[in-house]
């Protein structure tokens, strides 16, 4: 396998995955607080300085400086079950030739860091900065897997950095605007799997698509506005951009010998996305908020990877659709020192007519719990459990080998089943 199949193409295998607990491969975990309400009320509620990641004109809310730092544990359990089989001109004696494409755990556990502070610089303005992950996967299935080329070593890390500035217009209402740098990283590994069974002269075991840690920068922007009726109550909207990410081999090598040491690129298109947020204190102790949040992932509809010359050298079709997620929450305050979260939401799926085993997507639910204590009037940490329940999916995968010479096609069905397990730590302090 030539160094260009193995970059660019590889990435575009990695880009038609889903994500394991939002939709398509986005992220929601930017905060424990946020956690245990299952996120409702982001774009609205101002509980400590991670407001620079969803809403920066609420940091105009804040007196003093505020910083938080964290993260969020995610423990998903993917199961696969399912079969895999070659037909086609070169299965001997015309019978197909069969496997199992079943697999259990195939989202390993991981964290997902965050870090924030905000300050105010005076009565009417305020800043802040922030790293957080807004977007990333991965999955893995063992390196003898029967259906090795739709399920092998998947993944994608990014790393979003934030400054933000916010400005007080009235007493109440505010305009914040932010600056995003991405830095990601894909990693891709596919294997003959059952091919070997074709006396290809491959083991299962055989690589035959890699893309080791390619590495790219993406630069987008956020804004939000903010209106409080008074102390008690507020809503908020907030608008993260749509982001580029170009990934490039500057060394490729193609497989045809006029294109020798000519480049090749691939862009991944991130989507933008909108969040409307209300927040209502309905006593002294008790407040409801609430989120509705659409992404706009159909622009990613297509996979196209180029040479330097703008020749063609994929070009896949997609069929992500935009997607919606709604949740409710509520806080109580049981005194001075300790608020209790509770929140439900729903997540749609973004690839309803697209799905993929590197880590199927589907609409799931969310179910929170959590809670802040105050150490000091300064000083505190959150707290937050929730559970993720994904819908059954069935779907099936086609392709043709390239090592067959398009002699035969590997089709592989499958049946997922998922949930997860999620657990924050945030320690807050303001000075």
């Amino acid at each position: 396998m030539k160094k260009f199949n193995q970059s660019i193409l590889a990435t575009a295998m990695l880009l038609a995955a889903g994500g394991a607990n939002a939709a398509a491969f986005q992220l929601a975990e930017v905060s424990t607080s946020g956690l245990g309400r299952a996120y409702a009320g982001e774009a609205a509620i101002a509980d400590n300085a991670s407001v620079v990641a969803t809403n920066p004109a609420l940091m105009s809310l804040f007196k003093t400086a505020q910083f938080s730092t964290g993260g969020v544990y995610v423990d998903s359990r993917i199961n696969m079950s399912g079969d895999v089989k070659l037909t086609g001109a070169a299965v001997p004696n015309g019978n197909p030739v069969n496997g199992s494409a079943a697999q259990r755990r195939v989202v390993p556990a991981a964290f997902v860091p965050n870090l924030y502070f905000t300050a105010p610089v005076n009565d009417k303005w305020a800043m802040g900065a922030g790293m957080n992950v807004n977007f990333g996967l991965k999955s893995e299935y063992g390196d003898r897997y029967d259906a090795g080329l739709f399920g092998g070593t998947t993944e994608l890390t990014s790393i979003n950095l934030n400054l933000s500035g916010a400005y007080r217009v009235t007493e109440g209402f505010s305009v914040g605007l932010g600056a995003n740098a991405i830095y990601a990283k894909a990693k891709v590994d596919r294997r003959a799997g059952i091919l070997n069974k074709l006396l290809l002269g491959l083991q299962p075991d055989t690589q035959v698509v890699q893309l080791q840690d390619k590495a790219a920068w993406g630069l987008g922007w956020n804004a939000g506005v903010m209106y409080q009726f008074n102390e008690g109550n507020r809503i908020g909207l907030a608008y993260h951009s749509k982001v580029d990410i170009n990934f490039t081999d500057r060394t490729a090598t193609s497989k045809d010998a006029n294109k020798v040491g000519e480049k090749g690129s691939l862009t991944l298109k991130l989507p933008d996305y909108v969040e409307f947020s209300g927040f209502h204190q309905l006593t002294d102790k008790f407040a409801v908020h609430y989120s509705y949040k659409y992404t706009h992932w159909s622009r990613l509809n297509r996979l196209y990877a180029s040479f330097e010359d703008g020749k063609v050298a994929f070009d896949k079709e997609l069929q992500y659709s935009n997607n919606s997620r709604i949740a409710l929450g509520a806080s109580y305050n049981l005194d001075e020192k300790l608020t209790l979260r509770a929140g439900i939401a729903y997540d749609q799926s973004a690839s309803r007519h697209h799905r993929s085993a590197a880590i199927p997507d589907t609409d799931r639910m969310w179910y929170s719990l959590g809670a802040t204590y105050k150490f000091t009037p300064n000083l505190s940490i959150d707290l937050a459990y929730a559970y993720l329940k994904g819908k059954k999916v069935h779907f099936k995968e086609e392709i043709k080998p390239k090592a067959t010479a398009g002699l035969v096609t590997e089709t592989a069905n499958y049946t997922s089943q998922a949930h997860a397990n999620l657990y924050g730590l945030n320690l807050n302090y303001s000075f």
